[in-house]
């Protein structure tokens, strides 16, 4: 019986031999054809729907890892041609990194997200009744120092440890907008001070102990603050400036909330990063991305919020830069969008749904 088996086992080697043989290169030509030909058509209909908005800024998909799909038009604030390694300003998608932050320590047992805050702003009364985790979920009720007041005691002469105290103590004056997890609303002011308090825990500068724990061993070396880019020609024109014009980029003023400036590159090696269990556990990763707000009618995570088709993200808006980002782990799909220009935002949320349509359905 074996010695049959054996024979069998041959005469299929042969024939599977054989069957390859025949299927050389006259039938692998065609092949590589089709898939370029598929290639070449989805880049077509990827440009149709960025050059139909009139996008210009930089656009990056990658699969699995892989560069997929790139798009760069338009130029730079000195008038530069853009390109796929241009930096520009990300807005409010600088507060996943900030939460991320807080999930880092909290994984290693240095704060809960159920901690009240009077522990870190003992100054605050109303903070005894506040939780980190509402900071997270913008479930905390305090007023947005960006677009609900101005701050007195800020200058652009301040240094940052002025900044900071003087916010803290416009926020601390502000009556609560409504009790604590009783309802959703978005404020910049959560998140500027979550990043105190990795700075209090820490006792590093919020900057510092991002730039050490997560561009540094993520080899994001494109990447960095408001502050220390501001001045670039390149950029500044695209940012509020001057004392008559408002606040944006005073030192200390986005920290947490809109701070960082990035390219397409440093922002997939983020988003894996993140998402791939590199900076946090994949669960922690998870518990991010839950909605905690399903009565608000959105979906609200910790600096995450649910996008198209499974996927989660952010987007962000500062001066004139408005940007995305984009991770389904699901279909292994990482996607970035950044432009200078201010009208962009509203179609730059559409985008997720409008580009991956054709590779997710």
């Amino acid at each position: 019986m074996k010695k049959v088996i054996a024979i069998l086992f041959s005469a299929l080697l042969v024939c599977l031999t054989a069957c390859s043989a025949g299927n050389s290169s006259s039938d692998a030509e065609p092949t590589t054809a089709a898939a370029e030909a598929e290639k070449t058509d989805f880049k077509e209909q990827m440009d149709g729907i960025l050059q139909g908005h009139k996008f210009q800024g930089v656009v990056s998909l990658t699969k699995n890892g892989e560069v997929i799909y790139q798009y760069v038009s338009g130029k730079d604030k000195s008038g530069n041609d853009l390109t796929v390694d241009s930096s520009m300003y990300i807005g409010s998608v600088s507060k996943q990194f900030c939460a991320a932050s807080v999930m880092m320590l909290r994984d290693e047992g240095k704060l809960s997200v159920d901690d009240t805050i009077e522990k870190y702003f003992p100054e605050y009364e109303t903070g005894k009744d506040i939780t980190i985790k509402n900071l997270l979920t913008m479930r905390s009720g305090i007023s947005d120092m960006v677009n609900e007041g101005q701050c007195d005691g800020l200058s652009f002469r301040n240094t940052e440890d002025e900044t900071i105290a003087a916010v803290k103590e416009w926020i601390f004056a502000q009556p609560l907008k409504f009790e604590p997890d009783s309802q959703y609303a978005y404020s910049n002011s959560n998140f500027f001070l979550l990043a105190d308090i990795v700075k209090q825990i820490t006792g590093q500068r919020y900057h510092d102990f991002v730039r050490e724990n997560i561009f540094e061993p993520l080899g994001m070396t494109h990447t960095g603050f408001v502050e220390e880019v501001r001045d670039n020609p390149a950029w500044a024109e695209g940012l509020t400036r001057g004392e008559e014009n408002g606040n944006v980029i005073q030192t200390g003023l986005a920290n947490g909330a809109g701070d960082i400036a990035t390219n397409a590159a440093d922002m997939d090696a983020w988003m894996s990063g993140l998402s791939e269990g590199r900076l946090v556990s994949k669960e922690t990763f998870a518990e991010m991305t839950q909605n905690y707000s399903p009565d608000a009618g959105t979906s609200y995570g910790y600096g995450l919020q649910a996008m198209y088709n499974g996927g989660t993200g952010h987007p962000g808006t500062i001066g004139t830069y408005n940007a995305l980002d984009y991770i389904n782990t699901e279909h292994g799909l990482r996607l970035f969008i950044a432009s200078g220009k201010g009208s962009a935002q509203e179609y730059i949320n559409s985008l997720p749904s409008a580009l991956l349509k054709t590779i997710m359905e």
